[in-house]
């Protein structure tokens, strides 16, 4: 039997021939086609959402993806422009221990781990505004469970971390409250409003996913992003039946504005 690729040396999805993507597991030949086609016809991989976008590629297959392969400089020059490290949010925690999976000593994982877990705290205050302005009951149930992950989702995090709870949300969490209270009006623009954020948390989930997580750590935070993916696919499918969608503006009004 073929032995399967280690962790150690990754395989660069960007480059990757579709022999270097059958030595990962569970990749067979119709998955290394499918992936070789797809960034042919839309660019290099820039984030494991990108590949999660490939047909067959699935959570449980994105992780064995992530464990064995990596993006190389695609991902990098898409990091690139983040400006670096950002500086310790207003009282985050900064202990590395895991208690379910060993240290997260690698900088850059602690920030991303850190940083979801300010945005799940930020989603669950912005979905109570939204609450708040919601009539439709089928809604409001729905909005309500979509809270309680994102508040399952902090204390799970946090006590990967061995952490204490951030004493305030960061810079962007405010900007999410503030966001939803200024559009979330009734039930349509709250759900767009939380469509928006919960965009921005599936891609912060996303890119976490990319970082050198411990085993167990890493298996939280993919079942966290199947529930915020489970959140949009909701919100996107609701705004569509109730035609709530906007219309897009044709390019030449665009262009004049």
């Amino acid at each position: 039997m073929t032995k399967k690729a280690s962790r150690e040396p990754r395989i660069d999805l960007n480059t990757a021939t579709e022999e270097d993507l059958m030595a990962i597991e569970g990749v067979d030949g119709e998955r290394a086609r499918l992936i070789i086609e797809h960034r042919s016809e839309r660019g290099p991989f820039r984030s494991w959402e990108d590949v999660h976008q490939v047909p067959g590629i699935d959570g449980a297959m994105l992780g064995r993806l992530q464990r064995s392969g990596s993006l190389g400089g695609a991902a990098e020059a898409s990091e690139g422009g983040a400006g670096g490290a950002a500086e310790a949010a207003p009282g985050s925690a900064t202990r590395r221990r895991s208690s379910g999976g060993g240290d997260i000593g690698d900088a850059t994982a602690l920030e991303q781990i850190m940083g979801l877990i300010l945005l799940d705290r930020a989603a669950a205050e912005a979905y109570r505004v939204a609450l708040g302005v919601c009539k439709a009951p089928e809604i409001k149930k729905q909005l309500e469970g979509f809270r309680a992950d994102h508040e399952r989702h902090e204390r799970e995090l946090l006590d990967a971390l061995g952490a204490s709870p951030p004493d305030e949300a960061d810079e962007r969490g405010q900007c999410i409250r503030r966001y939803t209270e200024l559009s979330a009006r009734e039930d349509r623009t709250a759900l767009v409003a939380m469509r928006g954020n919960e965009e921005l948390t599936n891609d912060a989930y996303a890119s976490a996913l990319a970082s050198d997580l411990p085993e167990a750590v890493r298996r939280m935070v993919e079942a966290n992003w199947q529930d915020e993916r489970r959140h949009i696919r909701w919100i996107n499918e609701e705004i569509r039946t109730r035609g709530w969608e906007l219309p897009e503006v044709p390019s030449t009004l665009a262009e004049a504005a």
